[in-house]
């Protein structure tokens, strides 16, 4: 007779009946020698190692090289100190794009920095009281990068 997942449930927890317990009992054979049985290892490193890039582009041909990193799930941190307004500008439009297509997100991390992240990777950070995240994605696009 099959055993349903109750049934299961109690053996595992140590309530299930006599019976069953005796049914499925195998006795040992003490004649050979005494060895340890085998159990499965299990590694409690089951997680991958997660890599931030970290890059400072000059121009917007390496906006590309940047998208690339997302794709492959990594998490990006992207400086903008030696671009220009306008050329930060396009990058974090570009950019910004390429994390909405693969349902990551961004952060913006000081004035000129921002931090791209794949889907598997989440980003909390302390923002101002009575701000949400839209507010202030919405404060950046109007306000721009600094001038320098």
């Amino acid at each position: 007779m099959a055993r349903g997942w109750y049934d299961k449930v109690l053996n595992f927890l140590g309530y299930s009946d006599q019976a069953d317990e005796d049914d499925s009992f195998e006795y040992a054979d003490d004649t050979g020698p005494k060895g340890r049985s085998r159990t499965p290892v299990i590694s409690l490193h089951t997680s991958p190692e997660v890599r931030i890039v970290v890059l400072t582009p000059v121009s917007f041909d390496e906006v590309e090289k940047i998208a690339n990193q997302l794709k492959s799930r990594k998490t990006v941190v992207v400086n903008l100190s030696k671009t220009t307004k306008e050329l930060s500008q396009r990058i974090l439009d570009f950019l910004g794009g390429t994390v909405f297509a693969l349902n990551g997100s961004m952060q913006r991390v000081s004035s000129d920095t921002f931090m791209f992240a794949p889907s598997n990777i989440s980003i909390q950070a302390e923002l101002p009281e009575g701000l949400s995240q839209e507010k202030f994605l919405q404060q950046i696009r109007e306000e721009g990068i600094k001038d320098r």
